[in-house]
């Protein structure tokens, strides 16, 4: 009786949502760059449109959410791409990264795969959670698409932290943002393609571009402390998507894996 209960105040409060409009996430400059070393090399980023503009959009029974992330990941990334190298140049063209950026070592586009969150009404638990997945494609100086990474940072928020229900979901988004990028700081600069190129040396793609997508996948895995494969996730912390859920995501709509221990 009393899990019915909760599951009837979650579905009263979450249709308070319907009025509320769109959920939007704002980035918040005043965060502290990573603490890394900072390589000395120039590199190009370009940032496509549907990067810069991607915009989630999920109806969840019958309440209609909208995410838009784009803008907030154009800040981060940046911030933290400044952080990592002595030089990033925005550039509109990666194909013309030689011309709009001289000395550049290597040029990086990022993309979005997948936007997925549960709320504790899909999981009958505590926490919102969310999973994004991100593509990171790797250019040479001379245009060439040479490789390309996918990575995927998770976050989680207990309900009651913040009143309401946008306040934790967006918590949990900005976790799985700073998550991702805890990832991309540590272990970019490592991968075979990535050193070579800022090592000067003239990387040619070697395989197809949906062969290096499939090959990439995992690159940049789970925390250390996300759940093994086949773990079982802790009781009332995760479960299925809502088999009513009428998702029309930019990129795909799987719900997300479970997400670390707090």
């Amino acid at each position: 009786m009393k899990r019915w209960l909760a599951a009837l105040t979650g579905v009263l409060c979450l249709a308070g949502l319907s009025g509320c409009g769109a959920v939007r996430l704002e980035a918040k400059p005043q965060l502290p760059p990573p603490l890394i070393e900072r390589l000395p090399d120039t590199v190009a980023v370009h940032y496509p449109g549907e990067f810069r503009e991607f915009l989630y959009k999920e109806t969840r029974y019958g309440i209609k959410y909208e995410f838009l992330l784009g803008p907030a990941h154009v800040v981060k990334l940046q911030r933290l791409l400044e952080a990592m190298f002595a030089r990033v140049v925005e550039v509109e063209d990666p194909a013309r990264a030689g011309e709009e950026a001289p000395g550049a070592r290597l040029v990086l586009v990022p993309h979005f795969e997948d936007y997925a969150f549960l709320t504790p009404q899909d999981m009958a638990g505590d926490y919102f959670t969310v999973t994004i997945r991100y593509r990171l494609d790797l250019y040479s100086p001379a245009g060439e698409r040479v490789d390309g990474y996918v990575f995927t940072g998770y976050g989680r928020e207990k309900s009651g932290t913040f009143s309401g229900n946008t306040e934790p979901l967006t918590a949990a988004t900005q976790r799985a943002m700073r998550d991702a990028g805890a990832k991309l700081a540590v272990e970019l600069a490592s991968q075979d393609s990535v050193r070579r190129l800022l090592a000067g040396e003239d990387l040619r793609p070697a395989r197809s571009e949906s062969q290096q997508v499939q090959e990439a996948l995992g690159s940049f895995g789970p925390p250390s402390d996300a759940p093994a494969a086949g773990e079982a996730a802790p009781p009332g912390e995760a479960g299925p998507a809502p088999a009513d859920a009428e998702g029309t995501p930019e990129a795909g709509t799987e719900a997300p894996a479970p997400p670390p221990a707090a």
